[in-house]
């Protein structure tokens, strides 16, 4: 019988530690993958994260054609960075996330395996939706800040 009781308190117990996973961690790792996608163009893979936005749409919202030098600037790419400034629950559970995405990387000419020549600082919105597949992006907006060297940083 105490086993029963210890198996029921451990499931009970891992069962609200995955609905706190689901409310707290999870929608900020799809929009980390979903952000990672739309810098480096991949609108298709981009889109099965959404909630209704095409490849075409996510096309014309793309992090490298917001920049002035385009995509043809963005000749190796780092993994970004990340910090959610703030984070919103609206009463209908929609999670929208107010954040900055640091984009490393060196532009044409410049090659180091070891660390970024350049970076650019995105500004974004993102509104994320609870569906059966889960979190799925509902609508995206993306500003570029600043783009500048590593060496002044």
């Amino acid at each position: 019988m105490k086993r029963l009781v210890v198996a029921a308190i451990l499931i009970a117990v891992a069962f609200a530690g995955w609905r706190w996973y689901e409310r707290s961690f999870a929608p900020e790792r799809q929009y980390h993958k979903f952000a990672e996608e739309m810098l480096k163009r991949h609108y298709d893979v981009a889109a099965s994260m959404t909630d209704g936005l095409s490849e075409a749409d996510l096309g014309a919202l793309g992090s490298q054609e917001k920049t002035w030098g385009g995509p043809a600037m963005f000749q190796t790419l780092f993994p970004s960075k990340f910090k959610i400034d703030s984070r919103e629950v609206a009463a209908d559970g929609t999670i929208s996330l107010h954040a900055v995405q640091t984009v490393l990387f060196n532009p044409p000419g410049v090659e180091s395996a070891l660390r970024p020549a350049m970076y650019a600082t995105m500004r974004q919105v993102v509104t994320l939706r609870k569906t059966a597949g889960g979190w799925k992006i509902a609508s995206f907006e993306n500003n570029v800040e600043k783009v500048e060297s590593t060496n002044g940083r």
